[in-house]
């Protein structure tokens, strides 16, 4: 026997003829709201109904409690005549019972959920269709006769028609408290079924078992540990965070609990954004030391979330432009949020103004990286970022937690760029009687001994083949420019195979005089520009200025102009290893006249283009062609020069035209600063090395013959 719980007191009614039955009476006034739960959770103890003899009376009666007034019932191996005697009296209606009607009945309800009075009709009805007892109403009178069994799967508040079953001995009803049925059902059907059956009232929350008595002492101890007391039970921990989110710490927190009791752990986090707090629910007995150890862990000291300053300095970029790029989502993400302010609306009073907080620096939202997958890092980060140009770093004012997470796309950006050796060279052909229309190049290509490719849109020029080897390789092109000349204009030219430079222009040499105005070779890093010029810087008068009264001379405006060679060229190089160029190359010199006013002229030759190829191949640009008018002078020497004679008597002139067209060729190389490029520089040298020998043989800087001594300085004569 039993013993009822502690919160539930007995509360005594008068009594009655009919068999005793005690009620409980559950606490009306709630408890008090825990200001900080943190408890270990109890396993249930195992509790059986109470108890009451077959002959015990009823000690209650019915008919004085109101319909919502609470009624406990614990019935052990009663009498159902008992029963139905007392439930006919508390609803006060007229019975007849037969004799014949024997059954016992086994009832408990919790202390803490009791029924109500109203709530006796539709067990009265259970528990006679259970028993095959029949139930006809003639007047105000209750005939209550056996019938045969008759066992229900489901009641209804009001009587329902139930199927027929096996008459077991005993039928015990239980309110469920915690549980559903839905899962009163799964757990207990294994250890009812077959022999037993279990009836269901789901408006009630209620059970009935048909079983044995000893069947039925194994159920209310399976339903003493599974109907249990959740919040008495299971473990709860509040902890409430200073330095984190609770979303992080949750997410944190499951990764963790995943990792030591798989993927699907007892315990529970559960995220409380609005007081930054975790709930963390444990199963019966579990301790929580290490959950709040590792929560201790996750939420950072209060000294790491101050503001502090940093100094990053940069290793690869420019300060001030990585500071300006992450200014820009600074400003962006401030825009956003001044948007979403609400707006206050016409005629509308304009609130008292609350003390104005020290201006917080904003937030930001860094952009997600192509390649390198989603960042870790936190979409409200409040930073403030300068950058000092003197010392190329960077001063950030931030948390040093915000700091971490900014570091990480820092490091994406601050990357060592790499490099791109530009090899051109830049010839002007003199083109001869054949060739007067222009060099065609495709035709050149097609029929070179050394590029044997068929004529496309693919050009292939190794790097090494820059300087006289021979290799292969492919490829694409794409190509616009606004500049036109000549009768053919401005053309870019690709073959397929491999092309030797310095083959091509000795085959365009034999039959055309070709003059190599540069050839450098200039490192640059990847999206800077590279300029280089050759030439001279010109004067020449750009304006004169006159007097408006008497059209006299005041003044004459005079500007420089850079001529000769000039070229500029930046490279982009994509991941898949191909490199965008823009390109501006021109050559421009003093032109042979004047105009009307005696200022200087310039003839340019001029090409801008923007192009795409591979790493180690080639472009060729050709088309620029331009015609000169030389004078040919011819006569006797000494003769030719007398005055007013000589040059009508012992002289000719004869007039001819000079028809050149410049050629640009560029191979791009990429270079990687961190590679080992010993090849590269080795190639270089022996460049030099080359062309050293080409001038000692020129004897323009002969180096032979010179002593190894070193030189003396030229010492100057004192000045009087």
């Amino acid at each position: 026997m039993s013993q009822l719980p502690t919160n539930a007191s007995i509360v005594n009614q008068p009594q009655s003829p009919a068999a005793g039955l005690p009620i409980a009476e559950l606490p009306q006034s709630r408890p008090e709201p825990l200001k900080q739960i943190n408890q270990v959770g109890q396993l249930p103890t195992q509790t059986t109904t109470l108890t009451l003899g077959d002959t015990t009376p009823w000690d209650l009666d019915f008919r004085k409690l109101p319909d919502d007034a609470p009624v406990k019932l614990n019935l052990e191996q009663t009498t159902l005549r008992d029963v139905i005697d007392s439930i006919s009296d508390a609803l006060g209606f007229t019975t007849v019972i037969d004799p014949a009607i024997g059954d016992k009945v086994t009832m408990r309800s919790p202390p803490d959920k009791p029924l109500k009075k109203k709530d006796l009709w539709p067990l009265l009805q259970l528990m006679l269709s259970d028993a095959g007892v029949s139930m006809e109403k003639n007047g105000d009178v209750y005939h209550f006769k056996k019938t045969g069994p008759s066992i229900p799967r489901d009641v209804g508040v009001s009587p329902q028609e139930l199927t027929s079953s096996t008459a077991p001995e005993v039928l015990q009803i239980t309110p469920l408290r915690y549980i559903s049925i839905e899962s009163a059902l799964a757990i207990l059907a294994p250890v009812v079924q077959p022999q037993g059956r279990i009836l269901s009232l789901p408006t009630l929350n209620v059970v009935g078992i048909v079983a044995s008595p000893e069947r039925l002492e194994r159920v209310n101890k399976l339903l003493a540990l599974v109907d249990a007391d959740p919040f008495v039970h299971r473990g709860m921990r509040l902890f409430r965070l200073l330095h984190s989110k609770a979303s992080e710490i949750q997410a944190d927190l499951d990764k963790i609990l995943k990792a030591i009791a798989g993927n699907l752990p007892a315990y529970h986090v559960v995220p409380l954004d609005r007081i930054n707090a975790v709930l963390v629910v444990a199963p019966p007995g579990a301790d929580l030391k290490e959950v709040a150890s590792w929560v201790d862990i996750l939420d950072e000291r209060s000294e790491d979330t101050g503001e502090q300053i940093f100094i990053y300095r940069v290793k690869n970029l420019e300060a001030k432009n990585l500071a300006a790029t992450l200014t820009d989502v600074f400003k962006k993400d401030n825009k956003k949020k001044e948007d979403e302010k609400p707006k206050r609306k016409e005629g509308e009073k304009q609130k008292p103004q609350q003390p104005q907080l020290p201006p917080q620096p904003p937030e930001i939202e860094l952009p997600e990286l192509p390649g390198s997958g989603k960042l870790a890092v936190s979409a409200e980060l409040k930073v403030n970022i300068v950058a000092d140009e003197n010392t190329n770093s960077l001063l950030i004012r931030t948390s040093p937690r915000d700091y971490r997470q900014l570091l990480e796309t820092i490091f994406l950006l601050d990357q060592m760029p790499k490099e791109v050796m530009i090899n051109v060279v830049i010839a002007e052909v003199q083109l001869t009687e054949a060739t007067r229309f222009g060099i065609d190049w495709q035709l050149l290509f097609s029929h070179n001994t050394q590029n044997r490719g068929s004529v496309g849109t693919n050009l292939n020029v190794p790097a090494s083949n820059f300087f006289g080897n021979t290799t292969s390789g492919t490829t694409t092109s794409d190509t616009s420019s606004n500049v036109t000349a000549g009768l053919e204009g401005f053309i870019v030219n690709y073959a397929s195979g491999s092309l030797n430079i310095n083959a091509l222009l000795n085959f365009v040499a034999s039959t055309n005089d070709i003059t190599i105005l540069s050839r450098p070779s200039i490192l640059v890093r990847n999206n800077q520009e590279a300029s280089m010029n050759v030439g001279s810087n010109e004067p020449f008068l750009s304006g004169i200025n006159t007097s408006t009264i008497n059209n006299s001379l005041l003044s004459n405006d005079v500007q420089y102009k850079d001529t000769g060679i000039t070229l500029k060229v930046t490279p982009r190089i994509s991941d898949d290893g191909t490199i965008s160029m823009k390109i501006y190359q021109e050559v421009s010199q003093l032109g042979p006249g004047r105009t009307t006013q005696n200022l200087q002229s310039f003839t340019q030759r001029k090409v801008e283009t923007s192009v795409v190829v591979r790493d180690n191949s080639a472009i060729v640009i050709g088309g620029l062609i331009e015609t000169r008018n030389k004078n040919n002078e011819q006569g006797i020497p000494v003769l030719k020069n007398i005055p007013y004679v000589g040059k009508y008597v012992f002289s000719s002139t004869d007039k001819e035209q000079i028809r050149t067209e410049l050629v640009l060729i560029i191979v791009p190389e990429i270079v990687n600063p961190q590679a080992d490029n010993t090849v590269i520089i080795r190639r270089f040298l022996d460049t030099m090395k080359l062309v050293s020998d080409l001038l000692n043989q020129e004897q323009i800087f002969p180096t032979s013959g010179l002593s190894n001594k070193p030189v003396k300085p030229t010492v100057l004569p004192p000045t009087k």
